[in-house]
């Protein structure tokens, strides 16, 4: 047979020039070669001409793995036959692979190993929602480009199984490579779905963390009968270099049965990126930990006969939050992180691990009448003592005393640094009124759930302030919810944002050094009357009053995403996000500030990371199915508009997202009636015009489109604060008319 370097010169060198020869394997020969007509450096593979693949059967598979776009995925550039080989083209990466890394370092970091684990399953996560399998992840196949992992060979195995049959069996070749196939690629399954690579990313997590791949032999098929004879080995059996719930996440990857590992290759990246993102991650030996002056204070049960009473147990722990946030020295976990393990019987070390801290606070309440006892234990995540405890039994209007008990006993404990202080107590009574302060903490509890919670959260905050017209905390507490219910397009703009502006205002009287009332007035001036100074000095404000407030940090962000500060407002997200690791919503501003920085990919990959964290989250589906249209995925947009509407209910953003993708994807006749179906929602509540607007301007309808966004601006819609670089309006930016109307003199005060 002839040489395949004479064959490629003689049919194919018009358009590729062999210059070297990178490697061999079971399947193919590597070689690096020049795109002639693009001028560049590809990688050529060969496959072996002895396998007796069927040309037309392997060109056509593999026009499916050429298919896939994603960061993480090396594309297929071309494919086709030069004589007796068949050959297919990828970019050339001049870096390392995996292989080669492990070749020269053995074992990598945990958090290394974490990161590159994560951009895997990213990739896979995409492969696989295209209905590709991979079939051979191993580190040869994981390329490390400027530090970041390239997935090769997408769907070669495939194409290569099912172009070959039975012939590949005859010329000795497994599709595959043992030390990382899955039981039911061992066994010839014929139906295999992504939890099979899911097993085969965790074989090369094993092996990067330990230094081997789980199950070893002498040869192939001792690889392949000890998998199928005996269960995979604890990773910490291996190395205790790694904590114990990587080992938890490698031991589910390598689940003989796929039911019994992760169901899907987003769930891994998330959990993995969890991990690499949590700087407890890498192994107990080598990272020093959490500074001791750090402290998670979880939810304190309700033990009160009336369930009823629960928010004033949420309430008492959110006070103490609150306080400690303020000691200088002192890092304290967010209310929204430290409430996710509310209701759970988690164990104490992985709360800590968590969420990063060295102590954890837990208690309980009991109210009855007008007694209250309360109890409460500070707990070493370390070795699990208590290094404090204590009971509480008092008057129910000594319950400000006792949260200052408990945060001034923390303190001592601690050892923090106070600083100067002209007030030594940590907690100051925020009213006089105890039935005022009842409905404020049930007003916050109500907040918190968001949806038609808010409008019982908006009764309980006004008969606060109605009986102690003098509570700073209640009046920003009625501010928020009507920003939010204007956010959320539950309330006209008109109607919401200027009761906020008032509530904000009424509370800075009562207290200017109130960082929640200069967030929440910031909020206001940004979203309502677009008075960008205003509303960044208000923001500035609250973070010099109160760094540690994760809201702020948040609202900030999107700020500096309307004015295009978009690698501001990534780094801004990313404080946000150390504050409150588990956030949902704090995870989402993420995703939206790569959105507005146009890096959609990476838009994408913190969505589905939040997704993981919780599948029903509906705010994040908004931004991830944005990322997609921005992407031109826009079947897979849809698909994600579908999924949020079912698990938030109709609504009229979302709505009109969907029609975007649905006229963008060809299916004009749907958009039109999803557009049909606002207009006539809009008779009977609230139908934002900016969103009839996006719809008439994606079915081509410009005029229509230009006199909806002229509407929009009169009623001030919340979106338009980003209209001036919403990648969803780039089509509608060429139209010098749509600069005109961002033009008015209300728009650019």
């Amino acid at each position: 047979m002839r040489d395949p370097t004479e064959v490629l010169a003689e049919t194919i060198g018009d358009r590729y020039h062999v210059r070297r020869e990178l490697g061999r394997g079971g399947m193919a020969t590597v070689y690096l070669a020049r795109d002639i007509r693009h001028d560049r450096d590809v990688a050529l593979k060969v496959l072996r001409p002895e396998l007796g693949i069927g040309a037309d059967r392997f060109l056509r598979e593999i026009r499916v793995a050429a298919g896939l776009r994603h960061p993480h995925i090396l594309p297929v550039h071309d494919s086709g036959s030069a004589g007796e080989y068949l050959y297919y083209v990828m970019p050339y990466v001049p870096g390392l692979s995996l292989q080669d890394r492990l070749d020269q370092e053995r074992t990598l970091a945990p958090r290394d190993a974490m990161v590159i684990g994560a951009e895997v399953a990213e990739a896979l996560d995409h492969a696989h929602r295209q209905g590709v399998v991979h079939r051979d992840i191993k580190p040869g196949h994981i390329l490390l480009e400027d530090g970041h992992a390239v997935v090769a060979d997408f769907g070669i195995a495939r194409a290569v199984r099912d172009a070959g049959d039975d012939r590949l069996t005859q010329a000795g070749v497994v599709v595959g490579t043992p030390a990382y196939m899955s039981p039911e690629q061992t066994t010839g399954e014929e139906h295999i779905d992504g939890r099979s690579d899911i097993y085969s990313l965790g074989c090369v997590l094993f092996e990067v963390l330990s230094g081997a791949p789980p199950f070893r032999g002498a040869n192939s098929m001792a690889i392949l009968s000890a998998r199928l004879t005996s269960p995979a080995p604890r990773l910490r059996d291996v190395t205790q270099n790694v904590a114990p719930e990587v080992d938890e996440i490698i031991g589910r990857t390598l689940a003989v049965d796929p039911a019994d590992r992760f169901s899907t290759a987003s769930e891994l990246a998330g959990v993995l990126r969890a991990l690499a993102s949590a700087p407890r991650t890498a192994s107990h030996q080598a990272v020093s930990g959490p500074v001791q002056a750090s402290i998670a204070v979880l939810p304190f049960a309700n033990m009160s006969a009336d369930k009823e009473n629960e928010y004033f147990a949420d309430g008492i722990t959110e006070e103490i939050i609150n306080a400690l946030a303020k000691l200088d020295g002192l890092r304290v976990a967010s209310r929204t992180s430290a409430f996710a393990f509310k209701g759970q019987d988690s164990d104490i070390r992985k709360i800590g691990d968590q969420l990063n801290v060295a102590t954890v606070l837990e208690g309980s309440v009991r109210k009855a009448g007008t007694r209250l006892r309360v109890t409460a234990q500070l707990i070493n995540v370390r070795d699990g003592y208590h290094m404090w405890s204590e009971r509480f039994d008092r008057e129910l209007d000594d319950v400000f005393a006792i949260q200052d008990e408990i945060a001034q006993a923390i303190t001592a404990n601690l050892e923090v640094k106070l600083g100067r202080r002209s007030d030594p107590k940590l907690v100051k009574a925020p009213t006089s009124n105890l039935a005022a302060y009842n409905l404020f903490l049930e007003g916050r509890f109500h907040w918190n759930r968001r949806g038609e919670s808010m409008r019982h959260a908006e009764r309980c905050f006004s008969q606060a302030v109605a009986l102690d017209p003098h509570f700073a905390l209640a009046h920003t507490g009625l501010a928020d919810t009507h920003n939010l219910l204007g956010w959320y397009r539950m309330e006209r703009p008109a109607d919401a944002f200027p009761r906020a502006k008032a509530a904000a205002l009424s509370a800075l009287a009562i207290d200017p050094a109130l960082a929640e009332a200069h967030t929440s007035l910031g909020f206001v001036l940004m979203n309502y009357d677009w008075d960008w100074a205003g509303a960044e000095r208000a923001f500035e404000k609250a973070l010099a009053l109160n760094p540690g407030y994760p809201t702020a940090h948040h609202w900030y962000s999107e700020f500096l995403m309307s004015r295009g500060r978009t690698h501001d407002a990534v780094a801004e997200a990313r404080k946000a996000q150390e504050l409150d690791p588990l956030g949902l919503i704090i995870n989402t501003v993420r995703g939206m500030a790569h959105y507005f920085d146009r890096d959609f990919a990476a838009a994408v990959t913190e969505c589905r990371r939040t997704l993981a964290m919780d599948q029903s989250f509906g705010p994040v589906m908004i931004w991830l199915g944005l990322s997609h249209i921005a992407l031109g995925e826009y079947a897979e947009a849809v698909r994600i508009f579908d999924e949020e509407r079912r698990v938030s209910g109709p609504a009229s953003a979302t709505d009109a997202f969907r029609g975007v993708a649905l006229a963008r994807d060809g299916r004009t006749e749907d958009a039109a009636q999803l557009l049909e179906e606002l207009r006539a929602r809009a008779a009977t509540r609230y139908v934002s015009a900016f969103d009839l607007a996006l719809l008439e301007h994606a079915l081509g309808r410009t005029d229509r489109a230009l006199e909806q966004m002229e509407r929009a601006v009169e009623e001030r819609s919340v979106w338009l604060v980003w209209a001036a670089n919403d990648p969803i309006l780039d089509g509608m930016r060429a139209d010098a008319r749509f600069h005109t109307v961002l033009a008015r003199p209300d728009r650019t005060s």
